[in-house]
């Protein structure tokens, strides 16, 4: 892949910053001093000679700007680092649905922050989002090359190195704030712009959808035939219950959406829905992005480490919670039975299992009410 260098006269010098700020002397005399700022704060120097490069560890934002200076104490360069009109590259690294759905809105600030540069967003959803509304991004695949690069940033959750790839602990901030650090931008809490299929939805039926399913037993639900008692529960409320995640289910007096299927078919039954209930996971964040109410149950997160916008949070925090946002430990995705402070106890999840039927019966009854006290349309 050809990367931009900013390719300076004599000495020869080139520089670029991708995955942070990379110098090289590519001709000259004697040896020379590469200092690194960020801002007025002076994170790296380096001595080296013609033909060799030096590198700062920092990959994420930073307000840059770099010197050099020749054997003899002089300035041969002053540069500092400029977004503007540039060709920039941002990866998620994540095949995350709830990761991409809550990082494109950052990428989008961050875009209109940096005027008239030119953002490439490699993600794994390549059929989500509206191209028409993002005119500053252009969406590739992963494995696209872009070429002439002038930085690049990766999003994503690094637990080694933690400070090279982020200015704050990401386990510390909300999901959508991951990304804002990474991009050195304010924090909003932001939906992004999704492709809409054409449907037509029963306005006379009342409509529920769930999900299930996640990546991980701490992620789940584990209160004893809850999600049953709940169906049971709303069955009796008059609506219909839709399962709309991939994996398959047990459960009874649902209408199964189950499989592999396009995200648009997701998209179009989740429109359908009066709100949803699900969990920590990817299609919550998909109901929130279509601005659907969400009650979402998880006692692994922090009631602040999703979305907070039309979302009625169901957690115990009277019982041991929230070790997706504790700094002390690590999460180990090839875990399934992950539980850092309990497991293989008689407390291991009690996150998910202290949390019960009425528990998110009491979020349900809350939405009922709002339902009954709008206007007729």
């Amino acid at each position: 892949m050809k990367l931009f260098n900013r390719i300076f006269g004599k000495p020869k010098i080139s520089l670029h910053f991708n995955h942070g700020p990379f110098l090289e002397i590519e001709s000259g005399s004697g040896h020379y001093d590469v200092l690194m700022y960020d801002g007025d704060e002076l994170v790296h120097t380096s001595k080296i000679p013609e033909k060799h490069w030096t590198k700062a560890n920092r990959k994420y934002f930073c307000n840059w700007k770099i010197e050099v200076r020749n054997s003899f104490g002089k300035k041969v360069l002053s540069h500092r680092m400029d977004l503007r009109n540039q060709i920039i590259r941002i990866n998620l690294d994540s095949k995350s649905l709830g990761d991409t759905l809550a990082w494109v809105p950052q990428v989008h600030a961050f875009s209109k922050k940096h005027k008239n540069c030119r953002v490439y967003v490699s993600q794994f959803w390549p059929d989500l989002f509206d191209q028409k509304k993002y005119p500053e991004l252009q969406f590739i695949q992963p494995e696209t090359v872009v070429e002439n690069c002038y930085a690049t940033y990766n999003l994503g959750y690094y637990f080694e190195n933690t400070s090279w790839h982020h200015p704050l602990d990401p386990r510390k901030q909300p999901l959508g704030k991951v990304a804002a650090d990474i991009l050195g931008i304010p924090y909003v809490e932001s939906r992004p712009y999704l492709q809409i299929p054409t449907y037509h939805a029963d306005l006379h039926k009342k409509t529920v959808c769930i999900a299930t399913a996640s990546t991980a037993e701490c992620k789940l639900w584990n209160h004893h035939n809850g999600w049953q008692k709940i169906i049971d529960y709303l069955v009796k409320l008059n609506y219909e219950v839709l399962v709309v995640q991939k994996e398959p289910t047990l459960l009874k007096n649902v209408t199964d959406e189950t499989g592999d299927k396009p995200i648009g078919k997701r998209i179009e039954r989740i429109l359908q829905c009066d709100f949803f209930i699900g969990l920590g996971s990817g299609l919550s964040w998909l109901a929130w992005a279509l601005e659907k109410p969400v009650i979402l149950i998880s006692g692994f997160s922090e009631p602040w480490a999703e979305f907070e916008s039309l979302c009625e949070r169901v957690i115990n925090q009277d019982v041991c919670h929230g070790c997706w946002n504790d700094p002390t430990v690590v999460f180990d995705r090839n875990d399934w039975y992950w539980c850092p402070r309990h497991k293989n106890t008689d407390r291991a999840f009690e996150c998910s299992t202290s949390i019960t039927e009425d528990m998110v019966r009491v979020s349900i009854q809350k939405l009922e009410k709002q339902f009954k006290s709008q206007p007729i349309q």
